[in-house]
């Protein structure tokens, strides 16, 4: 029984990081684009 709920609460965690830290590190990926992307246009008008 205990690995049981063992391995229910490993699928769980890993389930919850793959909705908050794969979004959360695209977000911030994609911010860091944005940024590189300002920071050119702005050296090069």
């Amino acid at each position: 029984m205990d690995n049981e709920l063992i391995i229910i609460g490993a699928f769980l965690g890993t389930g919850l990081l793959a909705y908050v830290i794969i979004p959360g590190l695209l977000v911030m990926w994609d911010r860091v684009l944005d940024h590189m992307e300002d920071a050119g246009n702005n050296r090069h008008p």
